[in-house]
Order: C-alpha cells, then sequence, then structure tokens
C-alpha cells in the first residue's frame, strides 16, 4: 500500500473521496501535526519565560480553587 498527501481544490472532491473510503477503496489516515508547526501557527509568540509565568499562574489557579481542599494532587479523600 502506498500512502500520498493530497490538496483538495474543490468540497466536491473530499465528498467523492468519502465515497470512495465507504467503499472501503480508501482509507483516511490523519497525520498529527508536530508541536513546532503548531507553535508556528500561533498569533503571539512567547518567550519560554512567558510561558513558564502563565503555567505557574494556572498551577497556583488550580490548587488554590474551590475543589483544592489543601490535599497534594492526585490524593484521595
Amino acid at each position: 500500500m502506498e500512502t500520498v498527501t493530497i490538496e483538495l481544490t474543490n468540497q466536491k472532491a473530499y465528498k467523492i473521496l468519502h465515497d470512495l473510503e465507504e467503499l472501503n477503496i480508501i482509507k483516511f489516515v490523519k497525520k498529527p501535526e508536530s508541536l513546532s508547526s503548531l507553535r508556528q501557527k500561533i498569533q503571539t509568540k512567547m518567550s519560554n519565560e512567558d510561558i513558564d509565568q502563565q503555567l505557574n499562574n494556572l498551577r497556583k489557579e488550580r490548587y488554590n480553587g474551590d475543589n483544592y481542599k489543601g490535599r497534594h494532587p492526585g490524593v484521595v479523600g
């Protein structure tokens, strides 16, 4: 079997390909995006320090919120 990448130029082409998949003639294979390609799509670039600060803020919100009763995360009881 051979895997190829195609670019659809018309929505009708997607419908045709979907029909071919239902007939078990072809199979759609989803390719996961790499982290670097996702980072390129971000509108505002963040420095590593900004990312660390945001993560620390999120952690503080999570562990100081109403659902956190002074327990260590993952401890039941």
